[in-house]
């Protein structure tokens, strides 16, 4: 289910937006910065700071996740089933592995491991007019960098953003 391509997306990216439904049905959408593929029909994500999407994934447990290069523009709709995994063989696996590549550690409530069953391809409408991924990474990464100097010059007259001490 999972293929080369899927696995390149996500590996390349490691931040997705997963949507989850709340008790009281009504969607909710949270960015995930650890999403990795587990095996060819799993994909997974370590829950830092999601106590609602852990909690919607307790009363129902389907969840889609949208994983997206912003330079290819394009990526994928994953849909499926969510477990959530604590202290257990999952656990230690996977919070191994991403400390690991990251070279941190984070304070993990569980890990999601998502049961892929449907995944569903995303592509810009830029591709009208665009002749291929590689003439789309060229313009991308000509924007881009006109955008991140946008936002430089706007952190430069702000000050950065400094989380709240704790």
């Amino acid at each position: 289910m999972i293929d080369e391509d899927m696995r390149a997306i996500i590996d390349s990216q490691h931040l997705c937006f997963a949507a989850t439904v709340t008790p009281n049905g009504r969607p909710s959408l949270s960015p995930k910065g650890t999403i990795r593929v587990w095996d060819e029909n799993h994909i997974y994500f370590l829950d830092i700071a999601s106590p609602n999407t852990r909690r919607n994934i307790e009363k129902n447990p389907w969840i889609e996740v949208n994983v997206v290069d912003p330079i290819s523009r394009r990526g994928y709709r994953l849909l499926g089933r969510a477990e959530l995994h604590c202290a257990d063989d999952v656990f230690d696996e996977a919070t191994k592995q991403i400390f690991a590549e990251e070279e941190t550690t984070y304070p993990v409530s569980a890990v999601v491991l998502i049961s892929v069953e449907r995944a569903l391809p995303i592509y810009s409408p830029g591709y009208i007019h665009i002749s291929d991924e590689y003439a789309m990474r060229k313009m991308w990464k000509e924007r881009r960098t006109r955008m991140e100097n946008k936002f430089e010059s706007h952190i430069a007259k702000q000050g950065p953003y400094r989380p709240a001490s704790n």
